[in-house]
Formats: structure tokens, C-alpha cells, sequence
């Protein structure tokens, strides 16, 4: 993980950047802080620079790498399959090994495309004096541009004020390319095509505001080259129909009299999910946390923590980092309904894991520090997501990161050290899990390929929404965000199996969204988790109520404007 930044000048102007632009990038990578100029005749001058977190390989890897033919990278990613990574060595090395080989740019966007894995980079290819940058498929990493007259940006994160500045974020639609002759700077793209529709992705308005020119070689995503599977290969037993008047364990049992070969195949993706996700960079002590769970209570978390503990040794400790907010009007109240459901939920991790220690961090936020350090930082971060939806899931996640709170276990003051926080976003936008979900099920004669249809559409347009904001919000702490619903063999064996598998809105909440994993769940031995209705984490931690606002989640957030 590192904060990464490039700059052309063009026509040798030089423009300062501003103290809290850096400062924002310091806070991504406090190992290790380079940069490197490139003059390329007497136009432009490019300026690469990394702030580094050392997460993997054994030595940390020093950032702008420098090739011997003049080439650049910076990046901030991790590569988990796709291209050969040794046990030893570095992500960013590997992959600048890989890259100064190319002859050409199909070369290049070959191995970039074939990377598992989520990254944004900057890329410089000294032979063609080209440029080439980007972001994953799914956008899991912030990557953010600007372009003026006088200067072309990108950056991990930005400042938020109002004097004019007009970032935007990188769209993930393809890799971009900029070329730098002797009059302009001329953007293109190799699109990926989408292994949902096949048609290719093509961000207009991104692509208008930057006069860029689709290529017509497209790039094939992993889940379609690597992952794609026909659904004869997915052997389904006839499951049996379900009784919405059931107990909500009893019909996840019946589930699994005809689901329980397919829950076993998901349990076995996710494992290898999680596994890749925990590679460490050494081994920690026992008595200090190397890793975290963002942790509600809910059911995608507690997987994820549930499946962490088979890959951790048994003598570490696991942080579970549970944040709730003071309401307005109700001061020094932190009963939240995440604080119940994750004390629920910690008791059956402690009975199914009864060697390891969970510490269960109470992250209690109070009016006056989240008004105060929304200002200070987290408008910082959100920018340029402006919503009140924003904000909310923006504020309860920087505070929930920061692990700043006190010990269950024993009532004291804590500070989490881990680095490497584990989150379950990604499972309810493929599983069916959101209230509206379920309303187009409902208000379309019970239509489940229309359900189907908005579900594509939210796994195609997750890396604009909000994957993004979330990795500057949670790397401002020195820490990094690892998406396990998110790993490209997991969404390609999800979006193949049939949609009743995965969910039935003919139940009652709390068992038929989500369907497929609440059953894997019961499978793994949990029980009151299984069966807990979903809720969004901006109700559920009551971020949403904290200030007594009455506004909708889509409108512009005037919290999040700076005051000087």
C-alpha cells in the first residue's frame, strides 16, 4: 500500500502542490518517501512520487522503481494471481520486472490486465515516451486526476476546498494512455470488456472531459479469461421450496438438503479468498494484532472472521472494530444496534474459536470529535463524493479504521496496531442483500431477472460509487482495506450460478436476501449471525442520526464543504 502522485508540466511551468495534499499522501505510506523527475525535450517535465506502507515481501521495496532503460513505476497495489510473485519479493517489484520486458504497448496492457488483485499505478514506458495508468476492474484502490492548463495530475487522494479544484477519480473502465508530443497531451484507453454483457466499458463523461479516444483493442478481465464457468459445471441438486412461515434456521437447514454442494464450493472459494488476503510481510508478535475485522455483527463480517481464524496462527489476537456514534439529544449513549449484533456475534466466534483471543474494540464516537474531524479530515478523504450518503459511510468508516477506542475484555483504553483490515463490502450488491433488492422484487410481479438485471448493474458500476472513497478513508490510518467478497474468482463463481440460488424474497428478511451465504454460514456453525436482518452500516452504527439532520441520502452534503 503507498500514497501515490505524478505531475506533467507542461511548457516548463512548475505549480506548487499544497501542504495538505501532501499530508494526505504522507499518512497513505510513512515507511518510505521518494521521488523522480523526467524531462522529456523542453516541454514537459514529469514528476513521480510515492509514500510507501511496507505490507509484503520481505525487504520493502523502495518506490519510484527505476529501471535501467528509464522507465517508472509507482503503485500501489497488491497482486494475488496473474503474475508470478515470489515468496521473497515485492509486488511492485515483480511487476517492474515484468513491465521493463515489454517490447510493446500490447505487451504492456497484457500483463496489466492479466494482474488479480487491487491496484491503481503510474507507469512510464521510456522507449515510447508513454504514459499508462489506472485502476483495477473494480476500482478497489482511490487513483484521482486533474487537468488544467498549466499542469496534468494524478494522486492516491486529494484536498477538498473551493477555490476551483476539480478532481475526479480515475474511471475504471479500461487502462488509460497519455502521449506527450510537441503540441498536446493526447489520452487514450484500452477498454475492458465487461465479462457481465461482453459489450465494452466506456465511461463517457470521463472520456469527454479529458478528450479521450477509446482504442479498439479491448482488455478480457480475469473473471472471464480465468474464471468464466458454464453453468453445466455447477452441479446443483434440486433445492427444495421453502416455507416463508418457517423458522429461519429450519429453512436454511431445508436449503441445505439440495444447496449444501454448492455452499461447500463458496466456502472453499472464500477460504482461498481470505488466505491470499493475509499474506503478511513477517511474522507478528503474539501480543499485538497483526490483523482487524470491520466489524458490525453482520453477516458478511463475521464470516470473513469466522474463515480469517483458520489462516491466523492461534497465538495472534484478531481486533474486531465496532463503531457507534453519540445522538444528538442523547449524549454518552453507545447502544447502538451494531454494538448489540456484534456482541452477539463475537459470542458464537468465541465458542466456534475458543483458542483464539478476539479483542472486541468499542469504538465510541462522540458529537464534538466527529464535527471536529470531519472538518480536519474526512471531508478531505470523501472528496470528491460530495453525498449525504457519503458522508455518513465515510465518517463511520474512518472512525471504525482508526481503532481508537477500549477493550471489551477489560474496559481499557486501546489503539489497534494492525495494519491489514479485512472488510465484507461487496456481498450485498452480488447476493441481493439491499431493501431495494427486494423492493423491485416486489414491485415487479415478483420478477427475479429484473432483480437479476440490477444486480449486474451494481457489480459494473461498484468502482464508481464508493470502493474508491473507502480506501482513502481507511489508508489515512497507515492501514489497508482487503476485500475478500471482492476477489475476481469469487464475483465470477457468484454472477454464474442462477439467481434463486443465491437469494428468495419469498422469505422474510433475514433469510432470503443473501440467501446462499447465510446458508454457507449455518454450514460453518453459525446460528443467530445466520439469520440477522441486513443493515446498512450508517443506521446500523446511527452515524445517519447522529447530528439530527432530515435530509436524503443522495443529496449534497454541506458538511462536507471546508471552512477556512
Amino acid at each position: 500500500m503507498c500514497g501515490i502522485y505524478f505531475s506533467v508540466f507542461k511548457n516548463g511551468k512548475v505549480v506548487e502542490r499544497k501542504k495538505n495534499l501532501l499530508e494526505n499522501l504522507k499518512r497513505r505510506g510513512k515507511d518510505f518517501n521518494s521521488s523522480h523527475q523526467v524531462r522529456i525535450g523542453v516541454d514537459y517535465q514529469l514528476t513521480f512520487e510515492s509514500w510507501v506502507m511496507h505490507m509484503r515481501g520481505v525487504n520493502l521495496s523502495q518506490q519510484p522503481v527505476l529501471t535501467q532503460q528509464g522507465d517508472v513505476l509507482v503503485w500501489n497495489g497488491e497482486i494475488y494471481d496473474g503474475l508470478q510473485v515470489e515468496a521473497d519479493c515485492s509486488d511492485t517489484n515483480a511487476l517492474a520486472q515484468s513491465l521493463t520486458s515489454c517490447q510493446t504497448s500490447d505487451d504492456i496492457l497484457q500483463i496489466l490486465s492479466t494482474i488479480e488483485g487491487a491496484w491503481a499505478m503510474v507507469y512510464f514506458h521510456k522507449p515510447t515516451n508513454q504514459l499508462y495508468f489506472g485502476r483495477d476492474y473494480f476500482g478497489r484502490r482511490s487513483l484521482l486526476c486533474r487537468n488544467t492548463n498549466q499542469v496534468f495530475e494524478l494522486s492516491s487522494v486529494a484536498e477538498s476546498c473551493d477555490d476551483g479544484d476539480d478532481w475526479t477519480e480515475v474511471a475504471c473502465d479500461g487502462i488509460y494512455m497519455l502521449q506527450m508530443d510537441e503540441t498536446r497531451l493526447s489520452f487514450t484507453c484500452a477498454p475492458w470488456r465487461s465479462f457481465i454483457t461482453k459489450d465494452l466499458k466506456i465511461n463517457q463523461d470521463f472520456h469527454e472531459k479529458f478528450t479521450v479516444e477509446p482504442l479498439k483493442k479491448f482488455l478480457t478481465t480475469p473473471m472471464e479469461r480465468r474464471y468464466e464457468q458454464n453453468l453445466s459445471q455447477h452441479q446443483f441438486s434440486s433445492l427444495s421450496t421453502l416455507n416463508p412461515n418457517d423458522d429461519p434456521l429450519a429453512s436454511l437447514e431445508k436449503y441445505l438438503e439440495g444447496g449444501r454442494d454448492i455452499c461447500a464450493q463458496f466456502i472453499d472459494i472464500m477460504k482461498r479468498s481470505v488466505c491470499k488476503r493475509l499474506t503478511q510481510k513477517h511474522q507478528h508478535r503474539s501480543d499485538v494484532s497483526s490483523v482487524a475485522v470491520l466489524f458490525s455483527g453482520g453477516i458478511d463480517c463475521t464470516v470473513i472472521a469466522l474463515l480469517a481464524d483458520l489462516f491466523i496462527p492461534k497465538d495472534q489476537s484478531v481486533d474486531l472494530l465496532n463503531v457507534a456514534f453519540e445522538k444528538h439529544g442523547n449524549l454518552g449513549k453507545f447502544q447502538v444496534p451494531d454494538r448489540v449484533t456484534g456482541l452477539s456475534s463475537l459470542q458464537e466466534l468465541q465458542k466456534l474459536c475458543p483458542e483464539r483471543r478476539w479483542r472486541f474494540v468499542e469504538i465510541d464516537v462522540e458529537l464534538d470529535d466527529l464535527r471536529s474531524l470531519r472538518n480536519e479530515r474526512i471531508a478531505h478523504l470523501t472528496y470528491p463524493k460530495e453525498t449525504v450518503l457519503d458522508d455518513s459511510i465515510a465518517c463511520a468508516i474512518w472512525f471504525a479504521a482508526r481503532g481508537h477506542g477500549r477493550l471489551l475484555e477489560s474496559n481499557e483504553e486501546y489503539q489497534s496496531t494492525a495494519q491489514l483490515l479485512l472488510c465484507g463490502m461487496g456481498a450485498d450488491e452480488q447476493l441481493g442483500g439491499y431493501s431495494r433488492h427486494r423492493g423491485i422484487y416486489q414491485n415487479t410481479n415478483k420478477n427475479l431477472q429484473k432483480v437479476a438485471e440490477e444486480i449486474e448493474m451494481e457489480i459494473e458500476r461498484i468502482s464508481s460509487r464508493n470502493l474508491g472513497r473507502d480506501d482513502r478513508v481507511i489508508s489515512d490510518h497507515h492501514k489497508e482495506a482487503r476485500f475478500p467478497y471482492l476477489d475476481e474468482e469469487v464475483v465470477s463463481f457468484l454472477h454464474n450460478l442462477p439467481i434463486n440460488i443465491k437469494m428468495d424474497y419469498e422469505l422474510p428478511r433475514g433469510v432470503g436476501e443473501k440467501l446462499l451465504l447465510r446458508a454457507s454460514a449455518f454450514m460453518l456453525g453459525l446460528r443467530e449471525c445466520a439469520v440477522l436482518p441486513k443493515r446498512a452500516i450508517q443506521f446500523g452504527s446511527r452515524v445517519a442520526k447522529a447530528e439530527n439532520t432530515k435530509e436524503k441520502g443522495n443529496d449534497k452534503c454541506s458538511r462536507l464543504k471546508m471552512t477556512k
